[in-house]
């Protein structure tokens, strides 16, 4: 069994000074130099993409982009969308097992979208009872991790 990591989200820009995008690739254009695809969570359960002038873009300082690919046929990926509490959007990251008051269940790791969450260009990190999330049936799952603590406290995959 290796040892595992939640699933990353990709860096955050704001496309158009306003709206919070995940920036998956980079590409060079023709017409505008350097481009930039974007994932723009909507209302709903929808995901936009859609490719963008790298002047339409503003990198954000707290936000790492070297793992952004020059290359649009590898783009980053986000991870599998639920829904949480209230029928908000969120992203899946990873499954943990708990023991509370001698009862056992799951929680997820949720990564909120910041449009969702109220908070300009940041993402908000939660744990939730697995009662609480809502998987869409159209999404695979299947590549988001389960957490389980070792000896040492180091997660591994089941």
């Amino acid at each position: 069994m290796d040892a595992v990591e939640p699933l990353q989200m990709p860096p955050m820009v704001l496309h158009s000074g306003e709206v919070p995008a995940f920036l998956l690739a980079w590409r060079r254009s023709t017409a505008a130099g350097w481009e930039g695809r974007l994932a723009i969570p909507r209302p709903g359960t929808a995901v936009e993409y859609l490719w963008a002038p790298a002047a339409q873009l503003t990198r954000l300082r707290s936000a790492d982009y070297s793992a952004v690919p020059r290359d649009e046929e590898r783009p980053l990926r986000l991870p599998p969308m639920v829904l949480s509490r209230g029928d908000n959007p969120a992203f899946l990251l990873a499954w943990r097992p708990f023991t509370a008051d001698g009862r056992q269940g799951w929680d997820g790791h949720l990564a909120i979208p910041p449009r969702l969450a109220g908070v300009a260009a940041r993402i908000t990190l939660i744990w939730v009872s697995a009662s609480g999330i809502r998987r869409l049936p159209e999404v695979d799952y299947s590549f988001v991790p389960r957490l389980l603590p070792a000896a040492g406290g180091v997660l591994k995959s089941a």
